[in-house]
């Protein structure tokens, strides 16, 4: 965690959102595909729609009413591209370390964790404006629910922003396996899995049956779209953000303790 306090220095926080701002335009060239991405996300929110409709109970099950359920998926269809879809910090890791450039970054004046997670955050901005909005508001003729608290949006964006964070983390660990293995691809498809399996994204975690819903209920995973879309919801209070508090600093714990792992690894064989 040393990192922190480097980079809550003014000159630090400065670096970092140029960082941001830079992952943000990169996406900007690539918009009208983006675009086409949205509308095939909205197709898939409208046929994830109809199929809970058609499979849920008239009375609803937890506390997910059909109308609730609907709401549910409209609002994760956009959240899912700033914490799901997306996200690319592993291939920039695995390209660096794939191409050798991987020994000039970490001798830059900057810490190698904060500078790839400030780069995708930034991308992650874009996705949810320019993807993920776009796809709330093809899907509001179905069912969109509005807070009726001002208080709540601020709650929802703020477990959202750490759910993106926890999310970008992971993948950051997922990319620091090229360091060992010459392909990423099986920790790819893992983290994935467990992401959107966990996440919450496409179905509320009450449908997993108890053992699992338990385990994905205090996992990171359901930070990343269960507890925002929860409170954005009104189902769950602000409490819902403090899981997100906590693994935000245990992946960045961990994620700082691979880094060091890995630069030691570099040296070892003379990078």
């Amino acid at each position: 965690m040393s990192f922190i306090g480097h980079a809550a220095s003014p000159d630090s926080l400065r670096k970092y959102r140029v960082l941001a701002f830079k992952g943000f335009i990169q996406n900007l060239q690539y918009t009208a595909s983006h675009l086409v991405n949205s509308v095939a996300s909205a197709i898939f929110g409208v046929l994830e729609v109809y199929f809970w409709l058609n499979v849920i109970p008239p009375q609803g099950f937890a506390d997910y009413a059909p109308l609730t359920m609907v709401h549910y998926i409209t609002i994760n269809q956009a959240f899912v591209w700033f914490t799901q879809f997306g996200i690319r910090v592993r291939t920039r890791v695995r390209d660096a370390v794939r191409s050798g450039n991987v020994a000039t970054e970490l001798m830059r004046p900057i810490d190698f964790y904060a500078y790839h997670l400030a780069t995708e955050y930034g991308s992650l901005l874009y996705g949810l404006l320019f993807r993920g909005v776009p796809v709330a508001l093809m899907l509001s003729t179905l069912g969109f629910y509005i807070p009726k608290h001002p208080a709540t949006w601020g709650w929802a964006l703020f477990a959202l922003l750490l759910g993106g964070y926890i999310a970008a983390a992971n993948m950051y660990m997922v990319g620091l396996t090229a360091f060992w293995t010459t392909e990423i691809r099986t920790p790819y498809w893992v983290m994935s899995s467990l992401s959107l399996g966990f996440g919450g994204a496409t179905f509320p975690l009450e449908v997993l049956p108890d053992r699992l819903y338990r385990l994905a209920r205090w996992s990171p995973f359901a930070c990343l779209n269960y507890n925002p879309a929860r409170i954005y919801l009104e189902l769950s209070g602000p409490e819902l953000v403090l899981p997100g508090l906590v693994w935000a600093v245990i992946v960045t714990v961990i994620a700082q303790a691979l880094t060091k792992i890995a630069r030691r690894n570099l040296e070892v064989q003379g990078g």
